[in-house]
Formats: structure tokens, sequence, C-alpha cells
């Protein structure tokens, strides 16, 4: 919705203030900041986003599903694409949808055991998809894994969030670190930055027609009666 160019100058405006870009988890102070991608939609708007982050210094956040809809995280593409996100630097966790699960625990349990296997690492922090009631235990770890709508990231810091499309620029250019100020957690969505577009639904019509072309390219790759 607001494209590279803006997202840049988003980023360089915090950098230039005295902001620093840590992973959850690590040392934090008043002049951190939290950057946090929940991948919705596509991981290539999040490997567009990751290279930029890559290319000027900074590191970021990445949580995928691997119980979305919209796309498969073990597909050949997108398993290397979240592999040279790490490779940058970013960490990669989780972005777990606890509604998927008659039993939340279990459901987790089974899809930490597999992003850990297929990517090589141990998970220590998740974010939530549209978490819902579990908010009314958002002090309770998962397992033994944090999540990053705990009091101590989510109270306990200054949050800000482009949700929804919703324009925080003008919030963020004001930020300024300051002894008694907060660490800040950041949840920017990659798919609102990597194209420019007028609002938000126009953003995902672009994303909708984009993909309607990688469908179309995939059904004739694997089915030669496929002429359209």
């Amino acid at each position: 919705m607001y494209g590279i160019d803006e997202y840049s100058k988003l980023i360089k405006v915090l950098l230039s203030k005295g902001f620093n870009f840590q992973n959850f988890l690590d040392y934090k102070d008043s002049s951190t900041v939290y950057l946090r991608h929940d991948i919705d939609f596509s991981i290539k708007d999040a490997y567009k986003i990751a290279l930029f982050e890559k290319d000027i210094g900074i590191k970021a956040n990445y949580f995928f599903m691997i119980t979305s809809n919209f796309y498969n995280c073990f597909s050949n593409e997108n398993f290397n694409l979240i592999k040279k996100i790490l490779k940058f630097g970013h960490s990669i966790s989780l972005h777990f949808d606890p509604t998927c699960y008659e039993n939340l625990e279990e459901g987790f349990k089974l899809e930490k055991k597999i992003f850990e296997s297929k990517f090589n690492l141990k998970i220590n922090i998740i974010s939530l998809h549209r978490p819902g009631p579990f908010l009314n235990k958002k002090n309770k770890k998962i397992g033994d894994v944090h999540h990053t709508y705990e009091d101590k990231f989510f109270k306990d810091m200054d949050y800000y969030s482009d949700s929804g499309g919703k324009d925080i620029r003008h919030i963020i250019n004001k930020l300024y670190p300051r002894k008694d100020s907060k660490p800040i957690q950041l949840l920017l969505h990659p798919i609102w930055w990597t194209q420019e577009n007028n609002n938000p639904t126009k953003r995902l019509e672009s994303f909708l027609e984009s993909n309607m072309i990688f469908l179309e390219d995939q059904t004739r790759k694997n089915c030669k009666t496929f002429l359209k």
C-alpha cells in the first residue's frame, strides 16, 4: 500500500533517531525496537522486505503460519525463501492460529516439532494469529514457549501495529528514545509495504491478481489440457 520507498523512509527515520533493532528475547532498553512481521498472505512479500532490511543492516522477527490457506511454507520455492530470510540474520518462528485446534496445546506441540525439524532451529517465541479469547490468559506460555502478547512484550513495551492497513507512519515519525520511555514492539505486515496502492483494499486486489497469474501458470505446468 505504501511501497518499499516509504518503508525505507520509516526505517531510516528510526535509525537516525538512535533506535536499534533486535531479535525478541535479546537485551532491551528504551532505544530498542522489536520489529515483528506476521506473514498472513505472502512469503514473496516477506522476502522483499527481509532483503531490504538485510541491505540496510537491521534485524527483524518473521512469523510464518503452517496452517495458512494462502501459502505453503514447505513448497520448494517458499521453503527456500524462508531459509534465505533466516540466513539474512533475521529470526523466524511460528505465527500460530489457536483456532485451528480443539486441543491448543497438542496442536502447538505438533506445529513446533514440524517447524523446528524443517528449519533446524529451536523456537523460543511465537506470535498468535487473531488470538481472540486466548488473550484472557495472555501471560500463560504455550508449552514452554513465550508469545508476543505476554505483558512483558505488550504492556511493558509500546506497541504499534499496521493491522488492517492502518497508516501509523505519523506516529512512528514522532517517536524518540528517552531514558524514561519503553522499548517498542512494532508489528508491520509486509503485504502493505511492497506495492504502492491507494488503500488496503486496492493492495489486496493487486495481491489477488498477481496470485491468479501464478495459479494459472502452475495449472498450465501441471496439466497439459489447460489451454488458457
